[in-house]
């Protein structure tokens, strides 16, 4: 029976059942659900109040799919004398021969005892038989369905709640499993919506509306239970150590590094444990735990430091392009706000923001779908870091920001690294012309000691030509220029104005 079936049979309203009997451990869920029938079945009386009702046991049996034999079980639990009295009486009309009078005891109405105010139309969706039809619960999940209510209708208006399997099934005293298992059952038949959460909570919405309820029905024999995400916060450095995704740090401030394809192999699904298996697997891990002693970690393995970055950092990862952003993963962007982290240490966030765009207008080329980037961390490293090896920090592009001046150390370097020529008399060697030879260029930061001049060596003069003298500052500003262009038609013109000022300089 469907849940629009069961509106259509039950009676409208709602049953309010006694919080001492919902979770007495005396009564079974039968017994509560036959409280609950027998309460809906009882007519009101001419002067107030609710008075017994007829109903003979084969027609109460019918409507749960169970056998009369297991709801006479059912109602001498009820009947059976109790802490606060019975539950259930019974009573032969004067000249009846086989029908029973049955009235409904302790009703929270007169008792002013606390109730949890279940809908009539669930009553009719419980089978306690064999062979369950689709849409029906067992008298046990139907009893979980009527303590989530109690639980979301404890301020009056019904609101979600939070909880466990473990602690659903220990509500009814039952183990997580079972409670697992009804409250499965619950959704199914669209009586509750699940939302499971990281930790393993469940946020636990009780549907009191039968429309409401086929709508969630189909929903969850359609997508499932809806899972909430973890959370993922790219200013959490260190939150977990995950492991490397076709990703490696950069060799050095050059261009950034491809890191090599690591394939990973299939995993075999793991052999499902025998019936039991699992809970006396829990049963000896208990057993050799002592109790109460905490767990500390390991000396020699200190645990990391949490450490954060600053906001301005996360507001500069925002800055980055989308297009780039969107394949950083959770881990890589952790890379990405240490690299940034540790610019600002000589960057403001406005010279930082001009950094990353002047060096996104030369990869925003170089990105496309035909060819897309295959380590996006690494470019994204690149666009926040400078592009030369000076030992100014305050030198960007071989410009100083500072002094508003060119670099004067990317000057020194660039005179080391290219020297000019130096004349070589041809009487060192007889019958061999004047030749130009470079000078030894020294290392920096390293012994200054020409090569020439050390001991153990030999110069063999060559007579091959000398490589042209390169002007870097003039080439330099040419490479910027064309670093800007944004079509082919404004490279052309700075190639064009370049060689006129060639020829104009020949």
């Amino acid at each position: 029976m469907t849940a629009a079936a069961a509106q259509a049979a039950a009676p409208r309203g709602y049953v309010q059942i006694p919080r001492s009997l919902l979770y007495s451990s005396g009564h079974s869920a039968l017994a509560v659900w036959a409280w609950s029938m027998y309460e809906t079945l009882m007519p009101h009386g001419l002067g107030g109040g609710r008075v017994p009702t007829v109903a003979r046991r084969r027609f109460v049996a019918e409507r749960a799919g169970t056998s009369t034999t297991a709801l006479d079980d059912a109602r001498r639990e009820l009947l059976a004398p109790a802490a606060g009295g019975p539950y259930l009486s019974r009573s032969a009309p004067r000249g009846s021969k086989r029908s029973v009078k049955h009235a409904c005891l302790r009703l929270p109405r007169e008792t002013g005892e606390a109730f949890a105010p279940v809908p009539s139309w669930t009553l009719d969706l419980v089978w306690a038989g064999r062979r369950r039809p689709a849409g029906r619960i067992s008298p046990d999940a139907w009893r979980l369905y009527a303590a989530c209510v109690d639980r979301a209708c404890r301020d009056g208006k019904p609101k979600a709640f939070d909880a466990t399997v473990g602690r659903l099934g220990a509500a009814l005293r039952a183990s997580a499993a079972t409670g697992r298992r009804r409250l499965t059952e619950l959704e199914a038949a669209g009586l509750v919506e699940v939302t499971e959460r990281p930790g393993g909570w469940l946020s636990i919405h009780a549907i009191l509306d039968v429309d409401q309820s086929a709508e969630i029905a189909e929903t969850y024999a359609r997508e499932g239970r809806r899972r909430i995400q973890p959370r993922q916060d790219p200013s959490q450095i260190t939150a977990f150590a995950p492991g490397k995704n076709r990703q490696e740090a950069l060799a050095g401030s050059g261009t950034p590094q491809e890191s090599p394809t690591r394939e990973t192999p299939v995993e075999e699904a793991p052999e499902v444990p025998a019936k039991g298996e699992q809970t006396r697997r829990y049963a000896r891990a208990r057993t050799t735990t002592e109790a109460g002693k905490p767990k500390t970690p390991h000396k020699g393995r200190p645990a990391p430091k949490r450490r954060r970055v600053p906001r301005a950092a996360v507001e500069l990862y925002q800055t980055l392009p989308a297009e780039l952003t969107r394949h950083v993963p959770e881990h890589g962007s952790r890379r990405v706000l240490s690299a940034i982290a540790a610019e600002m240490a000589h960057r403001s966030s406005a010279e930082l923001t001009d950094r990353i765009a002047r060096n996104w207008e030369h990869w925003r080329y170089r990105i496309s779908a035909s060819e897309p980037v295959r380590d996006p961390v690494a470019v994204a490293i690149r666009l926040t870091r400078r592009g030369i090896d000076c030992p100014d920090v305050r030198c960007e592009d071989g410009h100083h920001l500072d002094l508003e001046a060119p670099c004067k150390a990317c000057a020194q370097l660039t005179a080391e690294r290219i020297p000019g020529p130096v004349e070589e008399p041809a009487g060192e060697r007889p019958g061999a012309a004047r030749i130009l030879r470079r000078a030894p260029a020294t290392r920096l930061g390293g012994d200054d000691v020409p090569h020439q001049d050390r001991p153990g060596r030999v110069d063999v003069p060559t007579a091959t030509a000398p490589k042209p003298q390169v002007d870097v500052a003039r080439y330099g500003a040419l490479a910027r220029a064309l670093l800007k262009a944004r079509t082919n038609t404004e490279r052309e013109a700075i190639l064009a104005r370049h060689g006129h000022a060639d020829a104009r300089s020949a």
